[in-house]
């Protein structure tokens, strides 16, 4: 395969470990945001989904487990934020795996 660095194909792990970290910061803030700043019942279970996905997320464990939980619970999210952004982020860990330092393994 031709390619102008293909010394940066050493890194292609990376690339996921960011992805799943970053998501699990924005997880954790609106987690905290539908837990603590809520008065329904069915906000604050979406907020401790939230939680737990951002968890498995930080931890690379049951990572796509997680990211479609990360789907599932962003539309019900208040902040006018991108959450085409949110989604996109979570279809990649997806389809690419937790990446590196993570507990889930391969198949």
């Amino acid at each position: 395969m031709l390619s102008v660095f293909p010394e940066l194909f050493n890194y292609s792990q990376v690339a996921p470990f960011i992805l799943r970290i970053s998501l699990a910061i924005v997880l954790t803030r609106f987690g905290y945001l539908a837990i603590f700043k809520t008065i329904t019942r069915h906000e604050k279970t979406i907020g401790i989904i939230q939680w737990l996905a951002a968890i498995f997320l930080f931890l690379g464990l049951f990572t796509q487990i997680a990211a479609f939980l990360a789907i599932a619970t962003v539309f019900n999210v208040k902040p006018k934020i991108s959450k085409l952004m949110i989604v996109s982020v979570a279809l990649s860990l997806m389809l690419l795996g937790p990446g590196l330092f993570s507990i889930d393994l391969p198949l």
